[in-house]
């Protein structure tokens, strides 16, 4: 999914001086992270992008949360080379359908442009209760495949506390996944009472992947707009975020035939306690993602991919459904969590990912 190894590395270098302002509010600072541009070959084609995600505004919700938007870039995106035509992606610009899968016959490819972002938190000792991904052209207009660009992946990550279900991997180094979103940007809001609590020093930030499908360079800009409250609301109770994947220690990507098929994973859960929300994410020839407690076979999240409403989608995955109750279902420490994958693609693909972000309440 993302050159993992050489941005944990960076990650592990990032720097975070923070204080607090008074409750909820975040006066950090922050030394930039260095970045590569990858062409679709895996070469370094360009370096040091400005990766810093910075506040830029706010506002209250009438519910007392407040929306911070955080913005990344403007980032130079590695143009298509010439004979670049190894990714599995298509460009709008290519003799190429509305086909949901991999490898469109005709259609020209991407190059991918890889960073690690240091994202300032727009608050500390507070709860986010939700997270909504996007990505524009460098002048604010949209930036999607009508525009020969993708927002491929985004991770979201909490280096001040470890990942609960790959605590040894590489996620051990990074931190705690809590979000993610590809190029659907489907975002959530938790349900009332319930949030992601960051602490006095959130050390927050992004593996970030994005991909331009045109000969020429295009800049973009993404953001993130975070939903939070202060730590000290009444009512509030934290959830401990699940990254449930496939390929979970690994790089998030397995092989699928062509045609219909089913992927599994099992984790056995070392938590207990209630789920409050879950939503998947699949490319481009993915139905379904479903996750279930194999012990009780309880069914705790169907997320389903959409297609086809929107134009600048072009055909491509454009949503998954999530699952947002205080009463999706439980799981007890030591009870087995299964995910079912089903894929229906007209070609083969080495690089599909299965993965579903849960929320448990603990103390639920």
């Amino acid at each position: 999914m993302l050159a993992v190894l050489a941005a944990v590395a960076v990650g592990a270098s990032l720097i975070v001086a923070s204080g607090s302002a008074g409750a909820g509010q975040s006066t950090a600072a922050v030394a930039p992270a260095p970045a590569t541009q990858l062409a679709s070959n895996g070469q370094p084609v360009a370096k040091e992008i400005s990766t810093t995600g910075v506040p830029v505004g706010a506002r209250r919700n009438a519910d007392g949360s407040t929306t911070t938007k955080v913005k990344l870039g403007p980032f130079n995106l590695a143009p298509m080379p010439a004979d670049g035509d190894d990714h599995e992606h298509p460009s709008s610009t290519g003799e190429v359908g509305t086909m949901h899968g991999p490898d469109d016959p005709g259609g020209h490819h991407g190059a991918m442009t890889r960073t690690v972002a240091l994202m300032l938190p727009p608050c500390t000792n507070c709860f986010i209760t939700g997270i909504k991904p996007d990505m524009t052209m460098a002048d604010g207009s949209p930036a999607n495949y009508a525009q020969d660009v993708m927002l491929h992946h985004t991770v979201f990550f909490d280096r001040s506390k470890s990942d609960i279900t790959c605590p040894g991997g590489w996620p051990g180094m990074a931190g705690q996944r809590i979000f993610a979103s590809g190029n659907e940007r489907t975002g959530g809001t938790l349900p009332e009472g319930y949030g992601v609590k960051f602490g006095f020093i959130p050390l927050t930030w992004m593996m970030i992947e994005l991909m331009s499908m045109s000969h020429e360079q295009k800049s973009v800009t993404v953001t993130v707009d975070l939903t939070w409250k202060p730590g000290n609301t009444p009512g509030m109770k934290a959830v401990t975020p699940l990254w449930l994947d496939a390929d979970n220690c690994g790089l998030s990507e397995h092989a699928v035939p062509e045609g219909e098929s089913h992927t599994g994973w099992d984790w056995k859960s070392t938590v207990s306690g209630n789920f409050v929300g879950a939503g998947g994410h699949q490319h481009d020839g993915g139905s379904w993602i479903k996750l279930y407690n194999k012990d009780t076979n309880q069914e705790i999240c169907t997320s389903t991919a959409g297609y086809d409403t929107k134009p600048e989608y072009q055909g491509h995955v454009e949503s998954m459904s999530t699952c947002l109750s205080p009463s999706l279902g439980r799981v007890t420490k030591g009870q087995t969590l299964s995910l079912d994958s089903y894929y229906h693609t007209h070609m083969a693909d080495e690089h599909a990912m299965s993965i579903m972000v849960a929320f448990i309440d603990e103390k639920g």
